[in-house]
């Protein structure tokens, strides 16, 4: 059966932490007029087939044909409750992903859609499009940043459309700037085969690596950061620690640290809120955090330490691992992309959006 397929597949490039973190990626299957999604919320290493969401197709493309206002806040909330209204009989308690409308534009049977750390390499530097060209030619196609959502959805609806036009073929691989990877066939077979062309090609350019091993760093200092994070954040709070020669590396001055500043991705902001804190001395913690809770209305997941490294603090252990575990992706491709151009973060805009994006507000409290 479809569904079978799907659960495997997603299961098995979601058990690997080189293309899957987290909750992060999604994927699909169409049956006739039917499209199964992930559900918002659920990861893809252990999904059942209730973590699928059963849509309609006919109705998911309604959507295209129709207009929306150019107000932020009342086109995504239009568009979502129309894509909302897409889902089959039965399904009323799921909610699909926040990109299903963009698995709908493929006509293949499969898509899956990730964001591997070495793929955005390529997506989050300054030179990803001629790098794009220049390795794939009109094979893959590119799409520059965007705001997620309908907008995104929309100018990969039309982009894909001119690719048809133009070649008279459905594009089947496609990456977007700051995000991610896009790849579709009729075999499950075929999208790993399609996966894999495009990070062997770009592993080939690869000449930097991160380095996480152990560092040399002031334990210490590190012990006496780490019990005033835990004092500030408070006596609930989970602090997880990682020394590692890359984090001290951005850590060792104010330069370096802006440099993994503004975040990559979306996942970055959903799981590592939007922007690190940077602190050299002891003593620094709690102006520091309290001066971004009063800017930002929210505590910082991520603190940087001179001669220490990475911190990541939350009020749960998985919250806490997961905020470094992201933060170390990030750190990867910033690295990857010094073969590229370098690192080119997402605009302050767009991260601004991504934030109060109800949709990934929603995936975050899951």
């Amino acid at each position: 059966m479809i569904i079978d397929e799907l659960v495997g597949f997603s299961n098995l490039y979601g058990s690997n932490e080189e293309l899957v973190l987290a909750g992060g990626g999604n994927t699909s299957a169409k049956d006739g007029d039917i499209m199964y999604i992930k559900g918002s919320g659920t990861r893809l290493c252990d999904i059942t087939a209730e973590g699928f969401v059963a849509m309609s197709r006919s109705k998911i493309a309604e959507i295209f044909t129709k207009t929306y206002p150019d107000n932020d806040k009342e086109r995504e909330a239009l568009s979502l409750a129309d894509l909302m209204a897409a889902k089959l009989p039965n399904q009323e308690n799921k909610r699909p992903s926040v990109e299903t409308t963009l698995h709908s534009l493929f006509p293949q049977r499969f898509v899956l859609h990730l964001h591997p750390a070495l793929i955005n390499g390529v997506t989050c530097s300054n030179e990803g499009k001629i790098a794009c060209d220049r390795l794939f030619g009109n094979r893959v196609l590119w799409i520059d940043p965007v705001k997620p959502g309908y907008t995104l959805a929309k100018i990969c609806y039309d982009t894909l459309a001119e690719y048809k036009n133009a070649t008279g073929n459905d594009a089947d691989i496609v990456l977007l700037a700051n995000h991610g990877i896009f790849v579709a066939d009729d075999t499950v077979e075929g999208l790993g085969d399609k996966l894999f062309f495009v990070m062997d090609k770009i592993r080939e350019e690869i000449t930097n690596e991160p380095d996480f091993s152990v560092g040399e760093f002031d334990g210490e200092k590190g012990r006496d950061i780490f019990n005033e994070i835990s004092e500030v954040f408070g006596e609930d709070s989970v602090v997880t620690y990682e020394p590692s020669a890359l984090s001290l590396e951005y850590a060792k001055n104010k330069e370096s640290f802006d440099k993994i500043y503004y975040p990559f991705n979306p996942d970055q902001v959903v799981y590592c809120k939007p922007y690190p804190v940077y602190v050299e001395v002891l003593g620094e913690v709690k102006g520091i955090v309290e001066e971004y809770k009063a800017k930002n209305g929210f505590l910082p997941k991520i603190v940087f330490v001179k001669d220490c490294g990475l911190f990541g603090v939350d009020y749960s252990q998985k919250g806490s691992e997961t905020a470094v575990a992201l933060f170390n992706d990030a750190m990867k491709i910033s690295v990857y992309a010094r073969d590229f151009g370098g690192g080119k973060p997402m605009s302050p805009d767009l991260t601004d959006f991504i934030v109060n994006w109800e949709a990934e507000s929603y995936r975050s409290k899951q």
